[in-house]
């Protein structure tokens, strides 16, 4: 028990033992007489009486004085600590020091010369550096968040003495340059804390937190107190040391998209970017610069004013006069944090893209209409239409193309069946028109493969919508008409939901839907819609019409009324769309269904950085050797690597399934820690290269700079004992240069003053002559120091005056 509150234990006991000296003193004390020869014994025994409880009381004292003055002498050489965890620091036994460091890319917030994560280096400097100074048997090991499971192989239960801390000067410049950019995963980094304190059960440990403790990661964290608590015990304290003082201005790009899968050569794509303010005031006239393949443009973009914690998006079009593969990015000013001042996308630009029709219709009627739309002049739309019979598609590799459409097809054979179910699978866009030569049973039989009990309520989250088949609706044996407006039954016949598909007809409050009118459809069998299945249009009689869903990776659009007219008879019309003030509507539902459906198959999807970049190889088609080229900025080198049939992916080995027969190769590169444009490098077998690029971005959660303030931090993990919440860049209860400092200055105080106070208390209750060269003192003298004047003793005359002088 001692030992976790004294250094020196072994003094506290023996000290112990001599409080009973005074106690010995005291009771030796009250054994000894004092002979005193006088003549009235009486009256001194009646005097002495009186005032026995007063000296009793100050005998106790004087004694109880002694004590604590013994005591305190006990626990100055002892050296008394109230905080045993102090007691590590100093005890001879192993005292492990697991330092986390933050190296997320939130730690590159800039101010003055210094950074978040210098200023967590120089807390590492000065936490070893006073390790070594202690002297005492503690170890050290590194963990940095970007990879909690593998620590600095130099710094892992190393020794702090004076050699770590010269190698760790040494390479603090290098250390300076590695912090990252990508998120610390705190869920991550918990565990591997608890495996490392498991490595080292038999030490002392103390876990320090080097991070800057950022709102959204640890304010907001409903776990945060519970995933500290399992790292403490007994044996265990953790230390929160903060890093950063106080929030900075950032102005951060946090998103950057666009229509880039429909992207095509001289036509205008869109873009947008969003623009946050993580600072606490408005800024105002944000410049925004845009650059393709590293050149900016000349057009000035600027974001009039952005309030403090919001953002802002800003869309602006980009035209690509070449073919080929493009990088794109965005930035704003310099402030803080840079690395978020900067996004980037990549883009693979065709002349055209291509859109194949399939229509079973006669002569082809139905997809001419939708030719027209998307095509009329593709150097403005962008789009090439080729269009063919439902059985030319076995001859087609269909992922040639952005969206197939299928217009009044009767039914698909197996083989087509199954290429278009692979097509959108892998991302293809498929749009279904129904028309009068529609097949119910095909189409109900691939309803049929749908397991709806698998799918939840579809809701605005794309991911809700994944439906098991490419068309899960049961249809209805025939069309039917629609029944006419009249004066019992006004309005117009679409209703359409608020997308971008139906913009342009939900303009001007639905004016040039008022004048669409849908004379004949399809109706569901059962009139029941599928949960993984969201109605987009219902006719005046509320049967939908229009239906999105998705599988797979890919989109589908089922419309239950034909594409065309079906008729150039008026009577036999199914609908008046592509005609007179209905046409306009028609071509920009149709481009805008195209954008929306397209293919993303060989759409450049951005990656954030540390994500590893896997390359899949056909040997059939290409030679393995890979080659990655890291962002120009960094100045590294390339690297050639050699594809394999199998790859570890988290842990994990992974395959490619094979196709055609054909096993697939991957190449694998985990080496993107830094955002910027990666190329990779290629050749097939006629030793013709293919460059395809890729853009790695920061995430954007690390953009958000407000902080988690100590106080915070202390009242969210209070009652949790065994964590300390240091200020900001603070070592206190980390390393101190004399543990119990404080405790000893108020014991050695004390003792001085119980020193004085025994002096005193024993000079009053001593035999001391009140004055040292006077005569010794007789029978008066001693009852007056003893007992207080309060009576004469002196002999009294007959007038009742004393001889003395004094009065009776």
């Amino acid at each position: 028990m001692l030992s976790q509150f004294f250094i020196n234990p072994w003094l506290a006991a023996g000290g112990v033992a001599l409080v009973s000296i005074p106690i010995i003193i005291h009771l030796m004390n009250r054994l000894r007489y004092r002979t005193v020869r006088f003549a009235a014994m009486e009256f001194l025994l009646q005097s002495q009486e009186q005032n026995r409880r007063r000296l009793l009381f100050e005998q106790l004292l004087l004694l109880l004085l002694r004590i604590l003055i013994v005591l305190a002498i006990v626990a100055l050489f002892a050296r008394l600590l109230l905080d045993p965890s102090q007691l590590s620091l100093l005890e001879k036994n192993e005292t492990h020091h697991l330092i986390v460091l933050d190296d997320s890319g939130s730690m590159r917030d800039r101010w003055g010369e210094t950074t978040a994560y210098g200023e967590a280096l120089q807390t590492l400097k000065r936490l070893v550096s006073d390790l070594a100074s202690h002297g005492g048997n503690h170890s050290v090991t590194l963990m940095q968040t970007s990879n909690p499971d593998r620590t600095a192989a130099s710094f892992t239960s190393r020794r702090a003495d004076t050699s770590l801390v010269g190698e760790l000067e040494d390479q603090l410049e290098t250390m300076q340059r590695n912090c990252g950019y990508g998120s610390a995963e705190w869920r991550e980094v918990f565990p591997a804390v608890e495996r490392q304190l498991t490595a080292n059960k038999g030490a002392f440990q103390i876990v320090h937190v080097l991070s800057d403790f950022r709102q959204q990661e640890w304010g907001a964290s409903p776990t945060l107190k519970t995933d500290l608590e399992t790292l403490t015990d007994e044996r265990i304290r953790v230390h929160l040391v903060p890093t950063v003082p106080s929030l900075h201005g950032n102005l951060s790009v946090v998103n950057f998209e666009g229509s880039l899968h429909t992207a095509a050569v001289g036509v205008p794509v869109e873009l947008t970017a969003e623009v946050s303010n993580g600072g606490d005031t408005v800024v105002e006239n944000v410049p925004v610069r845009v650059l393709v393949n590293g050149e900016p443009l000349p057009q000035s973009i600027s974001i009039p004013s952005i309030e403090a914690g919001d953002s802002v998006n800003e869309s602006f079009e980009v035209t690509l006069t070449s073919a080929g593969e493009h990088a794109i990015s965005v930035q704003l000013p310099a402030d803080a944090l840079e690395a978020d001042n900067t996004r980037y996308v990549t883009i693979n630009v065709p002349e055209r893209q291509r859109v194949l029709i399939a229509d079973g219709s006669e002569q082809t009627r139905e997809a001419e209409y939708v030719a027209d739309a998307l095509a009329a002049d593709s150097s403005i739309t962008g789009f090439e239409v080729v269009i063919v019979r439902p059985d030319a598609l076995r001859d087609l590799n269909l992922n040639e193309f952005t969206a197939l459409y299928l217009l009044n097809v009767d039914r698909l054979s197996p083989d087509i069946l199954r290429s278009v179910t692979a097509y959108v699978e892998a991302g293809g866009g498929l749009a279904w028109f129904m028309g009068d030569r529609v097949d119910a049973s095909f189409y109900n039989g691939l309803s049929d493969e749908s397991d709806e009990d698998e799918e939840s309520e579809a809701s605005d989250d794309q991911a809700a919508l994944m439906a098991s088949s490419i068309f899960p609706l049961d249809i209805a044996a025939s069309p039917i008409e629609l029944p006419r407006a009249d004066p019992t039954n006004p309005g117009a016949d679409l209703q359409l939901a608020d997308r971008p598909l139906f913009e342009i007809l939900n303009a001007e409050e639905g004016l040039l839907a008022y004048y669409l009118n849908i004379y004949r459809y399809v109706p569901l069998a059962d009139g029941t819609v599928p949960q993984s299945v969201r109605v987009l249009g219902r006719l005046r009689n509320q049967a939908p019409l229009f239906f999105e869903t998705r599988f797979g990776r890919g989109r589908v659009f089922v419309s239950l009324t034909s594409a065309g007219p079906m008729s150039p008879v008026l009577e036999q019309r199914w609908h008046n769309w592509p005609f007179d003030i209905n046409a306009p509507g028609f071509t920009v539902f149709h481009l805008e269904l195209v954008k929306y459906i397209a293919s993303r198959q060989g759409a450049s999807s951005t990656r954030l950085v540390g994500e590893d970049l896997l390359v899949e190889i056909d040997p059939a088609v290409a030679y393995p050797d890979v080659t990655f080229y890291p962002p120009e900025e960094t100045g590294r080198s390339p690297v050639t690597m050699t594809a394999t049939a199998e790859v570890e992916n988290n842990g994990e080995a992974q395959q490619v399934s094979p196709e055609n027969g054909t096993v697939q190769l991957l190449a694998q590169f985990d080496q993107t820690q830094t955002p910027g444009i990666y190329r990779i490098s290629k050749e097939d077998l006629s030793r013709v290269a293919t460059t395809e690029l890729v853009a790695f971005n920061v995430p954007a959660e690390e953009s958000e700079l407000a902080l988690s303030t100590p106080e915070a931090m202390r009242r969210e993990l209070a009652g949790v004992d065994g964590i300390v919440v240091q200020d900001v860049g603070g070592l206190e209860g980390l390393t101190q240069d004399d543990p119990g400092r404080e405790l000893r200055m108020f014991l050695l105080a004390l003792l001085v003053a119980l020193l004085i106070g025994e002096q005193w208390l024993a000079y009053r209750l001593g035999y001391h002559a009140r004055n040292p060269s006077a005569k010794p003192a007789g029978l008066r003298s001693i009852l007056r120091s003893r007992y207080g004047r309060g009576r004469d003793l002196g002999p009294r005359t007959q007038t009742g005056r004393s001889t003395t002088g004094g009065r009776s």
